[in-house]
């Protein structure tokens, strides 16, 4: 006996709490595409995580796209830099992008980028994510590039999408999967505090580290709103067909050296990366490891690359980042 398709849920409804924030979210997009936590990492983390999402550490997840074939109807939720769509678009010569976001601005800016080298290849639309209703059967690709933690209606979101993909279509993911409002496990802070006091900053002072605190807020509302339940609820409405984490450990450097800063006005991101790798090379000496063949600085980094790998895999701390690829799940398919 085969289980029906999971319902559309709603999370939260548009009560006068929820509609004071999604002013306050839109407001927030209306005036930058993209925060520390969507930006590029420095070239030797972007090469780990281009391994461990693609298997290869000269190739982003985006280029992974053109593996699953040639598409035409694709949908983009959440608009940002358009960096990722403009090598869709290049690469795809039939595809039309329609993007959804709650920025109109964003709308407006993300368009207005590509139109002059894609013309009439882009549509946009206006939508609260949390409430839209997607074109049933329409899309044979669909992109979230670091959208989908600002959403509450997660299973909703999720039923739409599993809806408007066409029976032979793909949906692909890269987002935030951390502790949901970037509230971080205690297991997950003392290791990372103990890589840093191995080897502080400077003798007798260590760079702050600033937890993201719920009682004084500086990200947009739905920040890293459910992000903790991302890969289970979108596991449950849609199948798998790839999943790919890393960065359990290293997305924390984000925190460190900003004291109360907006992340917007703060530093780049990883901004600590050398602080950690003196403390992996203390954190080595203590293993024994035998004699590395590598520059001192290499191992180093190889290191703490290993720690991060280790303890995502292993499920011992929570992942920052993954990698999805999706298809629709057609009645009948067993869901998680």
């Amino acid at each position: 006996m085969t289980e029906p398709p999971p319902p559309d849920i709603f999370h939260v409804t548009r009560d006068d709490e929820y509609l004071h924030q999604l002013r306050a979210e839109e407001e927030f997009w209306d005036k930058r595409a993209e925060t520390p936590l969507s930006r590029t990492p420095p070239p030797m983390v972007q090469r780990y995580f281009n391994e461990r999402l693609t298997g290869r550490n000269d190739r982003q997840w985006v280029e992974m796209i053109t593996d699953y074939g040639e598409f035409r109807r694709g949908c983009v939720l959440g608009a940002g830099p358009g960096k990722i769509e403009s090598y869709l678009l290049s690469r795809h010569k039939q595809l039309r992008l329609t993007f959804y976001d709650i920025s109109g601005h964003a709308l407006a800016r993300v368009q207005g980028r590509l139109e002059e080298e894609f013309p009439g290849r882009t549509d946009t639309c206006q939508e609260d994510l949390n409430f839209a209703t997607l074109p049933s059967g329409t899309y044979d690709l669909l992109v979230a590039n670091s959208s989908i933690h600002h959403i509450l209606n997660l299973e909703h979101l999720a039923f739409q999408i599993n809806e408007c993909l066409t029976p032979d279509g793909y949906f692909f993911m890269y987002d935030t999967v951390s502790e949901s409002y970037l509230q971080f496990s205690e297991e997950k802070k003392r290791l990372f505090q103990a890589l840093r006091d191995a080897t502080p900053d400077h003798p007798g002072r260590a760079s702050p580290i600033q937890w993201p605190d719920r009682s004084n807020w500086i990200f947009s509302p739905f920040e890293s709103v459910r992000s903790a339940e991302i890969l289970d609820v979108f596991g449950w409405y849609l199948e798998e067909v790839r999943v790919r984490k890393v960065g359990a450990l290293l997305s924390l450097t984000l925190f460190v050296g900003r004291e109360s800063a907006p992340p917007q006005q703060s530093g780049g991101l990883f901004s600590s990366w050398a602080c950690l790798l003196r403390a992996s090379a203390a954190l080595r000496a203590k293993l024994r490891r035998p004699k590395i063949d590598v520059a001192r600085g290499r191992a180093r980094t190889e290191l703490l690359f290993m720690l991060d790998r280790i303890v995502t895999d292993t499920g011992y701390l929570k992942p920052g980042l993954a990698f999805v690829i999706y298809q629709k799940r057609r009645p009948g398919d067993s869901s998680r």
